[in-house]
């Protein structure tokens, strides 16, 4: 069934309901919980080192916030939990994430943004929904 259950997450409090399905769904199922944070490097080819260093040290801590979140939740529950911090392309670094530990299921939040946000600034969700074969679980977050 649903041994293998990733969670990605982006440190914002609304995925909290996407991180709570996947531990009611590795406890109902006796699976494990996978959460990775995807510090995404893309978009700053054009910037300084030195300001590159200080977005990339921002968003690392906040990954690791994020992380650290989801563990303390898992352990209130009881519920194995294996944690990573990547760096990349946030939706590559998810289905690379899945393919190389047999993920079963995807559990992921969306805001639901249409229009010129949805263009502006896309979606993980539907990109990782578009690029796998694995069953995606979609939690609507609010805002």
């Amino acid at each position: 069934m649903y041994d293998e259950i990733l969670v990605p997450t982006d440190g914002s409090s609304e995925v909290t309901d996407a991180i709570t399905e996947a531990l009611d769904l590795a406890s109902f199922t006796g699976g494990r919980v996978h959460s990775v944070y995807v510090v995404d490097t893309r978009d700053y080819n054009t910037l300084s080192d030195t300001k590159w260093l200080t977005i990339e040290r921002d968003r690392t801590e906040l990954g690791e916030t994020a992380i650290s979140d989801v563990t303390r939740v898992a352990d209130e529950r009881d519920v194995p939990l294996e944690t990573e911090l990547l760096r990349g392309i946030p939706h590559e670094e998810i289905l690379t994430y899945a393919d190389e530990h047999g993920i079963d299921v995807i559990v992921m939040g969306t805001h639901a943004r249409t229009g010129l946000e949805h263009f502006l600034n896309g979606s993980v969700t539907e990109k990782v929904i578009r690029n796998t074969d694995l069953p995606v679980l979609v939690i609507r977050v609010t805002a």
